[in-house]
């Protein structure tokens, strides 16, 4: 069974990690054809050379989160072939909640703290408390 966790864990690291790429080869072409637009639109060599620097840092930014991306997606396989369960860890670094943040479930809106770390009571039924709906 254990053999089966990680298995899956990997296939699951590999889906993000293809996504991760999917991501960053989008922002890349949109650098690209911003580049181009700002060049076609632009009145002296100044300008255009603003529109390529501008276009190489959006690219290095997306290769950057592509890795970290990646190195998420790997740690977080393994914390869940060690521990045996979710493999989830901190979203954030700065000691945020750990987990999967779902922005368009209804909440809530009660807020609970457990050792520290401050969590948001979800609501996946699609009504809030008061019965409103989302």
């Amino acid at each position: 069974m254990q053999a089966g966790r990680s298995a899956a864990g990997a296939m699951k690291e590999k889906a993000s990690n293809a996504a991760a790429s999917a991501r960053a080869g989008m922002e890349k072409t949109k650098a690209t054809a911003e580049e181009k637009k700002e060049r076609m639109t632009a009145h002296n060599p100044m300008e255009k050379d603003m529109a390529t620097e501008k276009k190489e840092e959006r690219m290095t930014k997306a290769e950057m989160d592509k890795q970290m991306d990646q190195e998420h997606n790997e740690a977080a396989r393994q914390a869940g072939a060690t521990t045996g369960g979710q493999g989830r860890v901190p979203l954030h670094s700065t000691g945020g909640a750990t987990g999967i943040h779902h922005p368009s479930y209804g909440t809530t809106g009660a807020t609970v703290t457990t050792g520290g770390t401050a969590t948001r009571d979800v609501n996946y039924g699609g009504t809030t408390t008061d019965g409103s709906g989302i």
